[in-house]
């Protein structure tokens, strides 16, 4: 019997040392789910102005927090994702999720009354979506997930003059914040203008929150803005580093994922002959891109590199029965592959300006 072919074979890993990388230059895109009885569906939203008038005003509104930024820049769309109203059971929040599995989002916030069992349904649906190279994040309220693609935001003292919302309902406002900053910015100290007050907390209970993977808000008194823009991330895997804690190292590897995935599956596969030239086409074009990330901040400018993986290539030549043991490492990078391209890829993400240490010597 034939072995199996299946579908095409798109492999991304990130690893400490050689992360496989690629990006999106362009601000994010945030879904919005809300629950209402009328307009259920999908809707793409350039401005805030195009949100339905028949949506029940609470959605509206908190659908229109999602465009508001912060002083860094605001999203680039945002999708409004309409579902059937009852928590009874997931399957309204599951069909919301099917709906939008065919956009590319950057950050997701679910309905301000979401359920314990649906956010358990979002914590799988989202680490399924990043296994499968799509890189959304969900803002979730106080959902301790220990993962990359999840970011807690706990806050209980949130009020805007003398009206109150819930962290539920301001993570619209946090998805949209996160989507709008720049590639090379962090969201760290973005500030939330319209806040006149956040959960009151010591220094040492702002650290410890941070430290336990929440995203919280600090107010130094003229303004309300985010102290630290973490994930949920506590446990570091055994190949990850510290700082995959941090939202704007995550945002530099998941844009290089999109990158290498849309720009592998809607230009190459299938599209040319596997030649060793070819697969030199496709290294120069990986490589400009990483020129290009160096400029704007998510890569560390000289240290990014692009290369035909001898070593796996030499392994695969070596399953198909080819004696490689006589062949030069240029007569292994040239040699048939079949179908497969192996390349090797990395460099280093570059972090924000966070933290300062200044002297001043009174003279």
């Amino acid at each position: 019997m034939a072995a199996s072919i299946g579908l095409p074979s798109l492999t991304i890993r990130f690893e400490a040392a050689a992360q496989t990388v690629a990006n999106r230059s362009k601000k994010g895109v945030v879904a919005v789910m809300v629950r209402d009885t009328k307009e259920t569906g999908v809707h793409p939203l350039s401005t805030a102005a195009l949100i339905p008038a028949t949506l029940g005003q609470d959605n509206q509104d908190y659908i229109a927090r999602a465009f508001t930024g912060s002083d860094r820049g605001g999203p680039s769309k945002v999708i409004a994702v309409v579902i059937g109203t009852g928590t009874e059971d997931t399957s309204a929040l599951e069909e919301g999720l099917k709906l939008i599995e065919s956009y590319s989002i950057d950050y997701l916030a679910a309905p301000p009354d979401v359920t314990e069992a649906e956010e358990t349904v979002l914590k799988t649906w989202v680490e399924n979506q990043r296994k499968a190279y799509r890189t959304v994040k969900w803002v979730a309220p106080g959902v301790a997930a220990d993962s990359m693609g999840v970011i807690d935001f706990e806050d209980t003292g949130l009020a805007v003059g003398s009206k109150t919302y819930t962290a539920a309902q301001y993570c619209s406002r946090i998805a949209g914040i996160l989507a709008g900053i720049p590639m090379g910015s962090s969201a760290t100290y973005a500030s939330l203008g319209e806040l006149s007050a956040v959960t009151a907390r010591t220094g040492a209970e702002q650290a410890a929150a941070i430290d336990a993977g929440k995203l919280i808000l600090i107010h130094d008194g003229q303004k309300a803005k985010i102290a630290r823009a973490v994930n949920s991330l506590t446990t570091i895997p055994a190949d990850g580093r510290e700082d995959w804690r941090k939202i704007k190292i995550v945002e530099g590897m998941d844009l290089i994922t999109y990158y290498l995935r849309t720009t592998i599956e809607d230009e190459y596969i299938g599209r040319f002959a596997n030649t060793y030239d070819n697969k030199c086409l496709l290294v120069t074009a990986i490589t400009d891109y990483f020129s290009y990330l160096e400029q704007v901040g998510v890569l560390s400018k000289g240290e990014s590199y692009v290369q035909i993986d001898v070593e796996a290539q030499e392994k695969w030549l070596k399953s198909q029965g080819v004696e490689t043991a006589g062949l030069t490492q240029q007569q292994i990078k040239e040699h048939d592959t079949g179908s497969w391209v192996f390349l090797k890829c990395g460099g280093r993400l570059a972090d924000a300006m966070e933290d300062f240490e200044v002297l001043f010597n009174n003279l």
